[in-house]
């Protein structure tokens, strides 16, 4: 047995579609089981938009990844 890692094309063809139906039956039925357990939206399907916690992108720099110059700063108070 190799203790080395497979490469990431080993796991392209993991799944069958029926696999895949299956899988995502079972984690529908899980979510469904824990929103009705613990509260509605417990386990939400999808992020809100406009959610407090987003991202707000609007006081990035169009260049924020390739010019270090115009990486924000934070300061400590």
């Amino acid at each position: 047995m190799s203790t080395r890692p497979a490469p990431p094309t080993a796991q392209l063809g993991r799944y069958t579609a029926e696999e895949k139906r299956q899988r995502s039956q079972q984690l529908m039925a899980t979510m469904d089981a824990l929103n009705e357990k613990m509260g509605k939206e417990t386990a939400p399907r999808a992020p809100e938009k406009n959610a407090p916690w987003h991202l707000r992108c609007a006081s990035q720099s169009p260049r924020y990844k390739t010019n270090w110059d115009e990486l924000m700063v934070a300061h400590p108070k």
